[in-house]
């Protein structure tokens, strides 16, 4: 019967569409690692190696692995950040499970695969945001330690060690922080801003989130593969700005800064201005050297981006700038034009977002690889562990055959002169060890390998009712493929 079906189905879609072939070429290269000589610094306004060698950052956020939005992650907590999903997950499972549950998701968003499809693809390095509950298993402070009595970093380790494998920086950045930084679900929490709070708890807060960057400090003191630190992620965002007081943010920055320079004195460090590099103060007045200054835009208009480059280098700091996120937002301006003026004002970026989950992902200008399966968002009041895990597990791999091209990389890979293909690839297990024996699968697809529906639907995508149509047939095809259960 199953074959019977798939035939069928399989004559369906050559009658409606031609199925575009898959051109497969093998190219052989040296294994590209980091090394000493490669660790970044900043000279003046650009960032160099060792060598002295200019070192033009061009990357990704790997936005959605470890700490999750709704909005383009399998997760429904109703856009109020991740500190509901774990108390609703523990709630029902206990912390143990929860963790459990967590890890089988983080196992699967991002595998060793995706840091070689970033390297192929011609970019740089990673943003890797992270938050605290990576590391505590509470919001007392406790830390979640490994085998040794140590506190657990391997999720970090782990990222840094395929970054330096395959010729990547790597930013890590504290996203949220324990007491939420700002009124926004990516802090961890909508409306629930307490870190600058100027009380004894506030001031608790903020000593956690310095103690964290003083343990990760240690841990990676001098590892050439990490291009910075990035201290906290939009802080005060979405606070009026006439409540804004950027003064408190500095204090927390110079609190961070001397704390890392402790254990790790050579290191880059990244702090971010909301929303611009005019919000930051000048360097000198705190002492701060080798550091980067950051700002993220989504702006309607290409004057405000012609505008806040012009802003940042009229400060005369004398510091790199970076554009950590950024995306346009409506009609009045492309991602194109964002990503040129970047390159053409030395300003380094890293894209907002490696990979989406929502209705809309497969051709957004969002993600580089997107799915539409939206069965596998994750119902965190009724779904039971079992109906948990299996959504959040392999289907979650970038390579499963749920996920497909989306449009980021099509306008991106045009301003990166390093790429080894012009599509995404998808990537397994076999590419990664033929890449480690010296020579690497190369994929002439326009998109997914395993989908041959998502082009022809892509052509009609705005026609009523043919997204879940799209949705359906999709999961139809996948699930007798694979044998998995729509």
């Amino acid at each position: 019967m199953k074959k019977t079906l798939c035939a069928l189905l399989s004559l369906i879609i050559v009658l409606l569409s031609v199925t575009p072939v898959l051109g497969v070429s093998v190219f052989a290269e040296d294994n590209v690692v980091i090394h000493d000589e490669d660790a970044l610094h900043a000279d003046s306004y650009k960032i160099v190696n060792t060598k002295g060698e200019e070192v033009f950052l061009r990357g990704l956020n790997l936005g959605g692995w470890l700490i999750m939005e709704d909005w383009f992650c399998p997760v429904n907590n109703n856009a109020t950040g991740d500190v509901l999903t774990y108390e609703v997950l523990e709630s029902r499972f206990g912390t143990e499970k929860t963790y459990e549950l967590m890890n089988i998701y983080q196992d699967n968003w991002i595998v060793e695969s995706d840091f070689l499809n970033i390297a192929e693809m011609g970019f740089n390095c990673v943003r890797i945001p992270f938050w605290y509950r990576n590391f505590q298993s509470d919001n007392n402070g406790t830390w979640i330690l490994d085998e040794n009595g140590e506190i657990d970093l391997s999720r970090l380790e782990w990222a840094v060690e395929m970054c330096r494998k395959y010729g990547l920086y790597a930013i890590l950045d504290l996203h949220a922080a324990n007491g939420v930084q700002g009124y926004a679900d990516h802090a961890g929490h909508v409306n629930n801003y307490h870190f600058f709070d100027q009380d004894e708890k506030g001031e608790w807060y903020r000593a956690q989130a310095v103690e964290l960057w003083r343990v990760i400090a240690e841990r990676f003191a001098g590892d050439p593969a990490i291009a910075m630190f990035d201290l906290l992620n939009e802080p005060m965002c979405n606070v009026p700005m006439t409540n804004r007081i950027h003064s408190r943010i500095w204090d927390f920055y110079d609190d961070c800064y001397k704390a890392i320079r402790a254990e790790d004195p050579t290191r880059m460090i990244t702090m971010i201005g909301t929303w611009s590099v005019d919000k930051l103060p000048d360097p000198k007045e705190y002492g701060w050297e080798n550091v980067v200054y950051q700002y993220h835009q989504y702006d309607k208009k290409e004057s405000d981006y012609t505008t806040r480059i012009a802003n940042g280098w009229a400060c005369y700091y004398d510091v790199p700038q970076y554009a950590g996120e950024f995306h346009p937002v409506g009609d009045k301006v492309t991602l194109e034009y964002a990503i040129s003026a970047y390159d053409a004002n030395d300003v380094v970026w890293t894209l907002w977002t490696y990979k989406g989950y929502n209705s809309w992902a497969a051709w957004a200008d969002w993600f580089c690889y997107g799915s539409t399966d939206d069965e596998f968002i994750v119902d965190i009041y009724n779904d039971d562990y079992d109906t948990i895990a299996r959504k959040w597990g392999e289907v979650m791999q970038t390579n499963s055959g749920y996920f497909y091209e989306g449009q980021l990389y099509k306008v991106a890979h045009k301003f990166l002169p390093n790429r080894k293909v012009d599509v995404v690839p998808f990537r397994n297990q076999w590419d990664i060890d033929r890449y480690v024996a010296g020579e690497v699968i190369k994929g002439n697809f326009s998109g997914n390998n395993e989908c041959s529906m998502c082009d022809m639907f892509m052509s009609v995508k705005d026609v009523p009712l043919i997204g879940a149509i799209m949705r359906f047939f999709h999961s139809l095809i996948h699930s007798i493929s694979t044998g998995k259960n729509i």
